[in-house]
């Protein structure tokens, strides 16, 4: 046997891809085998595609080929595990209209999971002025429909978008028909200046937000412009809410390659300008504008402004 020990496949692999024997019997002389372990071994590599073989000949592809055979398999089942996930978290959230609507009906001042109800053509927005934090923390939204966000006219395209400044982060996910239409896209992207990052889906299944603990549905799942929305402050029900979004915000496409929102930020501090005065000219408070750097800092893997003013600044030329 190769060096007096029973050999393993990587270290044979080695020895075979070195000489490239045509033959078993030419396999087995140049490793030490036998000629029936030669043949074990090259029907073990031609079931992981690294070998080919035809009666007693061996055939070679280019490592490069079978590693990405491997690849895209082992991609393909993790596609269908997600798909499959998906599948499972949103039938669970489909459930939870339904439920939160007997749930209220019987809700105690006690409950643990107070519920908030709004109606109207405005009740999504009117329920996150009303019960999301807006100086802090993480807002996810899927948007089927965004007509309502896009034709309300300027003062409240510009009250909405400095009411989303405040937030560490905004992604919303919207239906890919949306942005076919030019002056819709566009007015879209009115929002990336508050920090909203948008990404697209062919097919959502319903409309809803989740924000911190605070989630918000509409009363029948599938409803993708509603006008009457159910709130829950509860942090396992939003926890299940932001893992389907998660999931579905993984497998979207950017609308466009959108500004993170710590950019502004740094583009004026490489200029001089202090962070605190930075934040005051891209109108966030200085908390906030905080906030931003550290997530840009978490997001460079660095620990220094310096350090991170030297990433930015590489990620930007890369990015020209």
């Amino acid at each position: 046997m190769l060096g007096g020990d029973a050999v393993d496949d990587e270290t044979l692999l080695e020895v075979i891809y070195r000489g490239r024997p045509a033959t078993i019997a030419g396999l087995a002389a140049m490793s030490h085998l036998t000629e029936g372990e030669a043949s074990d071994a090259v029907e073990r590599f031609c079931a992981r595609g690294i070998l080919g073989r035809n009666g007693d000949s061996v055939t070679y592809r280019h490592p490069s080929a079978w590693v990405a055979d491997v690849v895209a398999a082992r991609a393909e089942n993790a596609r269908r595990s997600a798909d499959a996930d998906l599948h499972e978290i949103e039938q669970v959230v489909a459930g939870l209209p339904g439920l939160l609507r007997q749930w209220s009906v019987g809700e105690a001042s006690t409950d643990l999971v107070p519920i908030l109800v709004r109606h109207g053509p405005n009740a999504s927005e009117d329920l996150w002025f009303d019960s999301a934090p807006h100086n802090s923390g993480v807002l996810n939204a899927i948007l089927p429909d965004v007509t309502r966000f896009v034709s309300g006219g300027e003062e409240r395209i510009a009250r909405f978008a400095e009411a989303l400044r405040g937030k560490d982060a905004v992604r919303v996910i919207v239906a890919t028909a949306a942005t076919a239409d030019p002056v819709t896209a566009a007015i879209l992207h009115r929002y990336d200046d508050a920090g909203v990052e948008l990404r697209m889906v062919d097919d959502l299944a319903s409309w809803f937000w989740a924000d911190g603990d605070q989630l918000a549905i509409p009363f029948e799942w599938g409803e993708t412009r509603p006008t009457s929305v159910l709130g829950a402050n509860n942090a396992a029900l939003a926890g299940l809410a932001n893992a389907y979004f998660e999931a579905l915000w993984q497998r979207a496409e950017p609308v466009v390659a959108s500004e993170q929102p710590w950019t502004p930020l740094l583009r004026l501090m490489r200029q001089g300008v202090t962070l605190e005065t930075a934040s005051r000219m891209v109108d966030v408070n200085p908390r906030t504008g905080r906030r931003r750097v550290s997530a840009a800092m978490e997001h460079y893997g660095v620990s220094t402004l310096f350090a991170l003013g030297v990433a930015w600044a590489a990620d930007s030329e890369r990015g020209r």
